[in-house]
């Protein structure tokens, strides 16, 4: 019996040993190497970890389905299930597995873990609310405070991602000041670091690293600490340190996945050196070995920035920037390549604008660049300079005017001593010579007449240009640059200057008017002469009172008519003709005013409008106007169309009907009683 018992509890423990050997042990390991991996450029596990979870996952299934009674039971639970969360796509099963082990293993050590991973699981479900309640719960119960550390650790990195900066350092601090301890202290002091730079505070940073460094921390902690310090140099814009820090980190760095962000760090540094050759070098080695990366994506927006703000080559840079989406859709750098693309795109339609390019789009184009300049480049002493180019050009247009039109007086004289020449020859020249010398004469004239009539052409636009100019981009050049100057380089003085020329230039400008309003302080401003407000407030008033007073309007629109540079007076002249027409019935006092609607020399909408009403001499006998016509038959034809369709399922019913009760139908009342019809209870009564 002795023997027999000896042998069960022998067996007993080599199964058991089995199952940790065999099994578990190599769960554990499968699982250690996958942690050791690092991730992906997007965050996420490599392929070859995600397959090593997969075999913890098969390995674990082993344990709980043949040994079910394994002391290792609620180790494989929690271990399935954080290769669960480990691969990131089914939370779901993360959670009902660990939810499991608690269920069932109530008492386990590993219960607290298995709690920790549940609120992470919520986490990255978008279960974000509940994972903070299952957190700070876990935080208030003193059972579990030897784990707090990891809750502590959990939450600093919620709230770093989430760019919750004083958060993060809250429970950053709680952990480093309650557990310096813990095993958590050396990687949230490494946070606290990560933290200060995300949120700009690049000399906090610093600080805290640079004293990070001191500490007793691992190998990699040190590293990742020491390519903080060179980025913060870079940001702060110490170039020659940045340099040299990640100079000297290459020679240290042994993993090959970190290599490259160094050199990103050092490559942007030699940029800013002006050491462009090594820079360009340095970023295109990072886009070969990089490809399809954030990496390789950040390489080429600063191979962009490179050939735009140091080199000028801007149709290389616009290639470059273009990169970056095709690298990595969800690059932090896509939008802004975007944007520098754009602004490259409007410099060289600026500096190289096509011939077919009218004056208004060039000047646009040269507007919107400078918008770009102040509003994300930040530029504005570089949109200061494109204001004052549009505002030059004035000058040129003028310059080109008085050009032409000496060219054209000068073609003027040829052409006329060649007709003057013509005519002797016709009276003093023999017949054949008269021939020979009358075709010359005329394909010259041909020839002349064709360049001055190009030269007209070109006359007339520069007029059309320059009064453009005047009316519209000068003033509102001058306009922007007086905003710039007040509000945003804040120089009072030179606000002052451009006002003044404003006023004495264009005092009726609209420009003029909201520079007024913009210095007096007024939060709205109106772009609009104060004639053109005064001539609205007018041309209103009149008609106001259409509908109550026709005869009230028709006094306060004919002095708006007399007035030959009144902003409404078109308009008055049809609502004028309108209003005798349609409202007081007087065709015979309407015509003058649509008479003179239709004598203005471009086309309107009132033109069109007369027009469906009255030809210049007749008018077509209507009572109301065109599009009331329309709305009135659009009306009718509808009702048309209803009642069509009302017969057409009247006609159908009918033709359903049963031909025996359809005759009965059709008979009079009192043919249809039958003889031994019972009267009613009214017949009754009477």
């Amino acid at each position: 019996m002795k023997l027999n018992i000896s042998i069960i509890l022998v067996f007993v423990l080599v199964t058991s040993g089995c199952v940790y050997y065999n099994t578990f042990f190599n769960a554990e390991k499968y699982f250690d190497e996958a942690q050791e991996m690092e991730l992906n450029d997007n965050g996420k596990p490599t392929s070859n970890a995600i397959q090593k979870y997969k075999k913890v996952i098969k390995k674990c299934g082993i344990v709980l389905e043949y040994y079910e009674d394994s002391k290792y039971s609620d180790d494989a639970l929690l271990l399935m299930a954080r290769s669960f969360f480990y691969i990131g796509r089914n939370y779901t099963q993360t959670i009902s597995t660990l939810e499991d082990m608690i269920k069932f293993y109530p008492e386990s050590k590993l219960v607290p873990d298995a709690k920790l991973y549940i609120a992470r699981a919520k986490y990255e479900f978008r279960q974000e609310e509940e994972a903070y309640v299952l957190l700070h719960e876990f935080l208030t119960d003193n059972d579990l405070k030897e784990h707090h550390p990891k809750a502590l650790k959990i939450l600093a990195n919620y709230k770093l991602q989430e760019n919750d900066y004083v958060q993060t350092d809250y429970y950053l601090n709680r952990l480093i000041e309650e557990y310096p301890d813990s095993d958590e202290y050396e990687e949230a002091f490494f946070l606290q670091g990560k933290s200060q730079n995300e949120a700009g505070n690049y000399d906090k940073s610093n600080e805290i690293f640079l004293k990070l460094l001191k500490s007793k921390v691992t190998k990699k902690t040190k590293f990742n600490a020491k390519y903080y310090i060179a980025l913060n140099y870079l940001l702060m814009e110490e170039y020659q340190q940045a340099a040299d820090y990640a100079t000297k980190l290459l020679k240290d760095e042994y993993r090959d996945n970190k290599i490259s962000q160094i050199r990103l760090v050092q490559a942007r540094s030699y940029a800013e050196l002006d050491n462009i050759d090594d820079a360009v070098a340095l970023l295109e080695a990072i886009t070969e070995d990089n490809r399809q990366t954030s990496l390789s994506a950040q390489a080429f927006y600063f191979l962009g920035e490179i050939h735009f703000h140091k080199l000028k080559e801007y149709s290389t840079a616009i290639e470059f920037y273009n990169k970056v989406r095709l690298e990595d859709r969800d690059s932090e750098y896509l939008e802004n390549s975007i944007l520098q693309s754009v602004i490259t795109s409007q410099i060289i339609q600026y500096y190289n604008p096509t011939s077919t390019i009218s004056a208004e789009e060039l000047i646009n184009q040269q507007f919107k660049l400078a918008e770009f300049y102040i509003e994300y480049l930040e530029m504005p002493d570089s949109a200061l300079i494109v204001y004052d180019d549009i505002i030059q050009q004035e000058d040129r247009f003028s310059t080109a005017i008085d050009t032409i039109q000496i060219q054209l007086d000068s073609l003027f004289v040829i052409i006329d001593s060649l007709e003057m020449a013509d005519s002797l020859q016709q009276i003093t020249k023999p017949d054949s010579v008269k021939y020979d010398e009358k075709g010359e004469v005329d394909s010259q004239k041909v020839n002349l007449y064709a360049e001055y009539n190009s030269l007209k052409l070109l006359l007339k636009n520069a007029k059309e240009n320059i009064s453009l100019y005047q009316k519209e981009f000068v003033p509102f050049a001058k306009f922007t640059k007086l905003w710039l100057y007040k509000k945003v380089i804040i120089d009072s003085i030179k606000a002052d200057i451009i006002y003044d020329e404003l006023l004495t230039n264009y005092p009726d400008n609209k420009y003029t008017y909201a520079a007024e309003q913009f210095l007096a302080g007024k939060d709205s401003i109106v772009i609009a002469t104060r004639k053109q407000i005064k001539e609205t407030a007018e041309y209103n008033f009149a008609i106001h009172y259409v509908e109550t007073q026709p005869e009230k309007s028709v006094e306060f629109l004919i002095p708006i008519t007399n007035n030959n540079q009144h902003e409404y007076r078109l308009q008055a002249f049809y609502s004028l003709g309108y209003i005798n027409y349609f409202v007081l019935i007087d065709s015979l006092s309407a015509k003058p005013y649509f008479d003179s609607v239709l004598a203005y020399t471009e086309n309107s909408e009132y033109k069109t409008e007369i027009s469906k009403f009255y030809d210049g001499n007749n008018f077509i006998k209507i009572s109301r106007l065109p599009f009331i016509e329309h709305m009135i038959q659009a009306e009718l034809d509808k009702d048309k169309a209803e009642l069509e369709e009302e017969v057409k399922e009247k006609k159908k019913a009918e033709e359903n009907k049963d031909p025996e009760k359809e005759n009965v139908s059709e008979r009079l009342p009192e043919e249809k009683e039958e003889p031994n019809q019972q009267p009613s209870i009214k017949d009754k009564d009477k």
